[in-house]
């Protein structure tokens, strides 16, 4: 019990990583590459969002480390990252209202079948 609870924890806040850093650099706005340092200074100083995000990738790795201390990799990395995927798509068309289909449906439900299939 205290593995699946740990793993999606740590799912969340990964999802939330993603989630709190496209809302800070929807409202920094883009970086130019070529002064990617310089920037990223500039936003990671003046945005909470980012910094929410920043904090939220951190506690997702310290957590995952200790699913990975438990199980097996073959099945916490899978998980995580195709739960990651379908919660990213769920969170992007409710939070941030980007397009989304019924190929998505269908994408999300394939994903979670074969999540199932490895984990068996």
């Amino acid at each position: 019990m205290f593995q699946w609870v740990m793993i999606f924890a740590a799912i969340l806040l990964n999802v939330g990583g993603h989630v709190f850093l496209k809302a800070g650099m929807n409202k920094t706005g883009a970086i130019d590459p070529l002064l990617l340092i310089s920037d990223f200074k500039r936003v990671f100083f003046t945005s909470p969002f980012v910094l929410l995000g920043i904090f939220s990738y951190v506690a997702s790795v310290a957590l995952y480390m200790v699913v990975l201390s438990r199980t097996y990799l073959s099945f916490a990395y899978p998980l995580m990252m195709s739960t990651g995927y379908v919660l990213i798509v769920i969170f992007s068309w409710q939070v941030f209202k980007e397009p989304f289909s019924f190929y998505k449906w269908i994408g999300m439900g394939l994903i979670l079948v074969g999540v199932v299939l490895i984990g068996k």
